[in-house]
């Protein structure tokens, strides 16, 4: 599993300071999802370099039913509909609440049966037969049946933001019989149901809710073990107990509501004053400070942070420094990764690729082809990158958004750059123009943070030379990097179903490819924690699956809490 980690205690517990994490959810809900709703999940909850160890939940006695719990989370959602509307990873939880996926993942990663019993390819896996739950119903009283699930599939492939990574790859899904589904394909896809079926595009609507006016935006029917409430779009959305829930004896709680609390020392405040029962939070202070007196589950590897560089020759006719290899070399050798992750907070991860080595998709990372912070070796490569092209400097400028928490980490960067010889200049952009131009491709390098995926075959979109377009036009491939070489790993990653073959190609991918071209500067992963009241119960699962991310959380029904 990796670095899940849980710790829970009886001491009391310390407020933290106020820290506005406003870029990691942002970027989630603002890149990711808003240009790849449908394959975005999570990564593998292993982490990179320390900080926490993983740990389960012991035998926690007979669940009671009954009882209300509050969950503060640090951000809201556009609608509920994740065809169409914009998740960031505590939008997850809350649609997670009323909407379930046909698949979820284990602690191993692997695709498990939810709302599906079973999935079965042709010999060339591009067809895929999907088997469905029985006796299972939407809130509103329809069946779910392979006529909805069919609907909802054929949704996805059309739907203004998931058809962005579906569209042309899914060419239908048509109803066999009632609880039988064929899901045709363009090319061989043996990584659907790690890469699809698991994922948001794969939590199934009530065919009532994909019809109304807004479809479902703001009011979900699904399957899951809550039915929704009220939602008043700012900061509160209600839900009940399903009555008719497939799961006998869930869910426990009688209500679950989620409360948007935009800072950690609001939502600690409120944890210690009772006013909620559980946060989703970013901050590494807050978690270590509740952990002595409060169950803290700690996923601080699952989402890697970089620097991503612009590899074009030219931004917006200027040329553009990061294109020349021995720049990026530079900025690689210059980055003291530990500096920047002990800044955030006591335990904070290093990563080093997309996959930390203790995820089976990972390296070692002495093996995974990323060099070292070496303050000579940088100099010696802004001396070599001065030579290659007659420049007299390093000079580039670092876009990031201007909450006090980046501003804080990109000033630090900038300072180890500096003493390199590295020229940066640091660009506060407000969110909506700061997505503007990655997407767009008009930066030179910007903070960053993606590669949240439980299988590798969803970060497709962010190194494919078919999602790389030029500047001005919408490039889910934000740096433009691609060559034969990582495409071909790539298709191949997509299309084998032998797990040897697929880890061959990713290594290649990040040893040969991302790693040795310096696209990516490492900085330091998102320490995303759990921070629960004693009273609160059924946490099992939560602590042996990854949870920082933007998958589906199949297991809040069987959330209780202590009287």
């Amino acid at each position: 599993m990796g670095d899940i980690s849980m710790q829970t205690n009886g001491a009391a517990g310390a407020t933290g300071r106020e820290r506005r994490r406003a870029l990691l959810p942002l970027l989630g809900v603002g890149l990711a999802l808003l240009l790849l709703a449908a394959a975005c999940g999570s990564s593998s909850s292993s982490g990179g370099g320390g900080g926490s160890t993983s740990g389960t939940i012991g035998d926690e006695g007979t669940p009671v039913d009954g009882g209300s719990l509050i969950m503060a989370l640090p951000s809201a959602a556009t609608g509920w509909n994740p065809h169409d509307s914009q998740w960031a990873q505590p939008a997850s939880f809350v649609g997670s609440s009323v909407l379930e996926p046909l698949a979820t993942i284990n602690g191993d990663l692997d695709a498990v049966p939810w709302l599906a019993t079973s999935w079965t390819p042709n010999a060339t896996f591009d067809q895929w037969t999907i088997k469905l739950r029985d006796k299972v119903t939407f809130q509103n009283g329809e069946a779910f049946d392979a006529k909805a699930v069919a609907l909802n599939i054929n949704d996805a492939t059309t739907a203004a933001l998931s058809s962005q990574a579906v569209k042309g790859l899914i060419t239908g899904a048509t109803a066999v019989d009632d609880l039988t589904v064929q899901v045709t394909m363009s090319q061989a896809w043996a990584a659907f149901p790690s890469s699809f079926l698991n994922g948001q595009s794969a939590m199934m609507m009530a065919p009532a809710m994909l019809t109304s006016p807004d479809r479902g935006n703001q009011h979900p029917i699904g399957t899951g073990p809550f039915t929704f409430a009220s939602w008043d779009s700012s900061s509160i959305f209600k839900t009940v107990k399903n009555p008719t829930y497939w799961q006998a004896g869930l869910p426990h709680l009688n209500q679950l509501e989620f409360h948007v609390l935009a800072d950690s020392s609001s939502q600690s405040n409120a944890l210690q004053t009772g006013d909620v029962n559980m946060v989703f939070t970013g901050s590494a202070e807050e978690a270590n400070s509740l952990q002595s007196s409060y169950t803290v589950l700690k996923d601080w590897g699952s989402e890697p942070g970089m620097v991503i560089t612009q590899t074009l020759p030219e931004v917006n006719g200027t040329a553009n420094p990061l294109a020349n290899p021995n720049a990026r070399l530079a900025l690689a050798y210059a980055t003291d990764r530990q500096a920047l992750a002990t800044a955030v907070g006591e335990g904070v991860q290093t990563p080093s690729s997309p996959f930390p080595p203790s995820s089976k998709w990972g390296l070692p990372e002495d093996q995974n082809g990323y060099v070292s912070f070496d303050l000579d070796k940088a100099k010696q490569a802004v001396a070599q990158y001065k030579t290659d092209t007659g420049e007299s400097s390093l000079k580039f400028t670092l876009s990031a958004t201007a909450d006090i928490d980046t501003q804080k980490v990109a000033q630090l960067a900038q300072g180890q750059w500096k003493e390199a010889g590295i020229d940066a200049s640091i660009e506060q952009l407000e969110p909506t123009a700061f997505i503007s131009k990655v997407v767009q491709g008009n930066y030179e390098a910007a903070f960053f943070n993606i590669y949240s995926s439980p299988d590798p075959d969803q970060n497709y979109y962010f190194w494919s030379q078919s999602t790389a377009n030029p500047v001005g036009q919408i490039s889910i491939n934000f740096t433009h990097f691609t060559n034969p070489q990582m495409q071909a790993s790539l298709q191949t990653g997509r299309q084998s179903a032998d797990f040897a073959t697929r880890k061959k190609a990713y290594d290649d991918v990040v040893v040969n490819q991302i790693n040795a071209n310096h696209v990516n500067i490492w900085t330091y992963s998102t320490p995303y924690s759990l921070i629960a009241s004693p009273k609160v119960h059924g946490l099992q699962e939560a602590s042996q699956v990854p949870f920082g991310n933007f998958q589906p959380k199949t297991w809040l029904g069987a959330l209780w809490l202590s009287q």
